[in-house]
């Protein structure tokens, strides 16, 4: 058993048992609210990434420990029997995932493992026999471990040494590949480091210190984010106002055509903008088409069009492909604001 949680930014959030086999099936659940909650996340995670690790926090999470009373904080540890390994941004190590899922489906010690919500990590769960009740010792099994893990998978410093407390926890995502070993084989702590050994604790508390170190160096460097395509595009009335200043020769407005506009289009609209607001976009012009509306979305210097119409299905959203239209933008906003229907 392990303990899971549901709202972590409220204080002294209440914990529940679940059994590792009940986490499995919620983790591969196409249809369960994990699966919902992570497909609007992976859309806002493109669009902004600042605005993903807030809205992250609306997920589940999980947590080895035993804690009495039953909320997740140091004083209240009792034990654990578990710990999670995470290992993230693995494209930016140049780690295949699915070359890793591979390996350490072989291992025989891997309890659970399942993708981290970004789907750029993976974690891991471990079991551990006999159990850990002393916090202290815990902190440096586990460094001793991931020094263990790292080496023989190769991981450097993809490998998260920094989660080593027993509070710590891991938010749950869908993986419809989640693998679950219910023969998983007990991991014996005293076989990393021993607990009446000082040599053992000082010699793994020196080489964590160093791979924290080296962590510590890379992670200063950045990623800078990909240059927006600004587009330069410029309103029919505002054309013809600088012919006419100008002399030149404006043709007359065509009779504006009639869409068919269905009565939910008002109501769509008004909470599309309020989606919107969550990842920092906004509505430029909207245009009526055959039931529906053509709307332009904004981000910065960065714009897409996007067709929205309601029908017998109820809403759909497509991208459009005009000259100027940010393409990654639009195909982004989409499956965003797809997600965010799908869950309202």
């Amino acid at each position: 058993m392990i303990r899971l949680g549901k709202h972590i930014t409220q204080a002294g959030d209440q914990l529940y048992d679940v059994s590792i086999e009940k986490l499995h099936k919620a983790l591969i659940n196409p249809q369960g609210e994990v699966a919902s909650l992570q497909r609007k996340l992976q859309a806002i995670r493109a669009m902004d990434p600042n605005q993903y690790r807030k809205m992250k926090t609306s997920l589940p999470y999980i947590v080895c420990a035993q804690f009495h009373p039953k909320a997740r904080r140091k004083e209240n540890f009792l034990f654990t029997e578990r710990f999670l390994i995470d290992i993230d941004h693995l494209s930016d190590h140049e780690l295949n995932i699915q070359d890793l899922r591979k390996k350490f489906a072989q291992d025989e010690r891997v309890e659970l493992m399942f993708s981290s919500p970004s789907g750029d990590g993976l974690k891991l769960l471990f079991k551990i026999d006999p159990k850990i009740s002393d916090s202290s010792y815990y902190v440096l099994f586990y460094k001793a471990f991931c020094i263990h893990l790292e080496k023989k998978y190769l991981l450097g410093t993809a490998l998260d040494h920094k989660t080593h407390d027993v509070s710590r926890c891991c938010f749950v995502s869908f993986d419809p590949e989640a693998y679950f070993n219910t023969n998983a084989k007990a991991i014996n702590p005293a076989d990393f480091v021993r607990k009446d050994s000082f040599l053992d604790l000082e010699q793994v508390q020196f080489q964590a210190d160093q791979i924290l170190k080296s962590q510590k160096e890379i992670q200063k460097v950045e990623l800078s984010p990909e240059k927006s395509q600004p587009g330069q595009d410029l309103s029919d009335e505002i054309l013809a106002f600088i012919k006419e200043k100008t002399g030149q020769r404006t043709r007359n407005k065509t009779p504006e055509k009639y869409f068919e506009q269905p009565e939910e289009l008002e109501k769509i609209i008004a909470e599309l903008q309020v989606f919107l607001d969550e990842v920092n976009s906004k509505i430029e012009n909207i245009k009526p088409i055959s039931y529906g509306r053509q709307i332009k979305v904004s981000s910065g210097n960065t714009w897409a069009e996007i067709n929205v119409f309601f029908g017998k299905k109820g809403v759909s959203i497509v991208p459009t492909t005009k000259t100027g239209s940010h393409r990654e933008f639009a195909k982004t906003i989409t499956d965003y604001l797809k997600a965010s229907f799908s869950t309202y």
